[in-house]
């Protein structure tokens, strides 16, 4: 029952009570009417509808700000109906565009369709189901429900096409690429020389060196392979900045989209790990498959935090094939570093990249002198700690989330020594 049966029995009590203390005839003439309209919904049940509905997302999966088309087909198989509300239910975080309501008279075998269009951030959207509430004409008596019928929106983060990332892990596989793989064969990377062997092709033969030797040398070349590439997304609470509206780990995962396409565009099998509240993995795989489900888990990262994960000596290595290559993304901490010089010595290749937490944060802090002291202090700690890890052979780039990943990229790796 409503408020307003509610009201309506309420007066019709009083009315009636007041006529029968007061002997009044009046009174109860006039709360017969209200009696009668209070005692209606008790024995005129609400009618029994059955519905249907469907759901279509169009696209069900896009990039951050772009529109997503929503239609739901919903289908009345059982009585008609005369008064009926119908609510989508809309998960927190998405921008509505039109209607997603309905309101009036729903016959047997009617169908209605909602269309309207919804923008997220990145992130992962569940839509349940539709709210539906029934009524009677005078709003004495209503029902409401539930339908499901569920979909998942998945909001892609944004990513930076990239060009050219030199990388070289101990072991490659055995499918051509665009890895050097250390060995000689077929390739175009010139790696040493050796006597002619009949059956060198003559195109390879070194004359200069033949000359010098009085002997038939032929050149040989570095075979080009393709490698196991292991991404890690760093998803501690304790390493996550915010400011002006933006987040630090927005653009950590950013960076873990770009190194996933691009290590994806060369034919490498590349993993994801997300380490924070708990492990994701995303298991090591090929091609445009493997960059939906990468996606997709990137789609979902979230922060947390957990004492068994707070520090990286807990990654599990074993994930990772030996000798391969590993991509940290991280803003990094000092007491990140003897873990990291840990998977360094296990063989594994290591390559960070690194998130300017300083230069992200440092406008929020006022403008003066104590200002640029500090600024001094936190960046001469910042590189200490990069500089300890360059000295054990891990390639790091030190990354402002102001300027593109790629200028920072191929600065920092032209003139790195391996």
């Amino acid at each position: 029952m409503t408020g307003a049966w509610s009201l309506i029995a309420s007066l019709s009590f009083l009315l009636l009570l007041a006529g029968m203390v007061s002997k009044n005839g009046v009174l109860l003439a006039i709360a017969l009417p209200y009696l009668f309209f209070a005692l209606r919904p008790l024995w005129r049940n609400l009618p029994q509808p059955n519905w249907r509905a469907e759901r279509e997302l169009e696209p069900d999966h896009l990039g951050g700000k772009q529109p997503c088309q929503i239609k739901i087909s919903l289908t009345n198989t059982g009585e008609d109906v005369r008064e009926v509300g119908i609510t989508d239910a809309i998960p927190s975080g998405v921008e509505v565009e039109g209607s997603h309501r309905y309101y009036g008279k729903f016959q047997a075998g009617q169908v209605e369709t909602l269309r309207y269009m919804v923008r997220g951030v990145r992130g992962k959207y569940e839509f349940s189901g539709i709210a539906i509430w029934m009524t009677d004409l005078l709003g004495l008596k209503h029902k409401k429900g539930f339908l499901s019928c569920p979909k998942t929106l998945i909001v892609l983060p944004g990513m930076e096409r990239l060009e050219k990332i030199k990388i070289s892990p101990r072991r490659t596989r055995v499918f051509s690429g665009m890895i050097r793989s250390r060995e000689s064969g077929a390739g175009v990377e010139f790696f040493g020389t050796r006597a002619y062997v009949p059956g060198d092709p003559l195109r390879h033969l070194n004359w200069k060196a033949g000359a010098r030797w009085d002997l038939l040398i032929t050149n040989q070349f570095e075979q080009e392979r393709i490698a196991d590439v292991g991404i890690i997304l760093d998803a501690r609470n304790l390493v996550e900045l915010k400011a002006r509206g933006d987040s630090l780990f927005e653009h950590a995962v950013q960076v873990a989209a770009s190194l996933a396409d691009y290590f994806l565009r060369e034919g490498n099998r590349v993993g994801l790990l997300i380490y924070g509240n708990y492990l994701e993995w995303t298991f090591p795989g090929y091609g445009k498959q493997q960059r939906a489900r990468i996606m997709a888990a990137l789609a979902g990262a979230e922060l947390g935090e957990h004492w068994v994960f707070k520090e990286f000596e807990n990654l599990p290595t074993r994930l990772f094939p030996p000798e391969s290559q590993v991509v940290l993304v991280s803003p990094l901490r000092s007491e990140d570093v003897y873990p990291l010089r840990f998977l360094r010595a296990l063989g594994y290749r290591m390559l960070i990249i690194s998130p300017d937490p300083i230069a992200f944060e440092k406008d929020l802090v006022p403008q003066d002198s104590f200002r640029k002291l500090a600024e001094r202090i936190a960046r001469m700690e910042r590189n200490v700690t990069l500089a300890k890890l360059r000295r054990n052979g891990i390639q790091v780039v030190d990354w402002d989330t102001s300027t593109p990943l790629g200028v920072a990229i191929r600065q920092t790796l032209a003139g790195f020594k391996r």
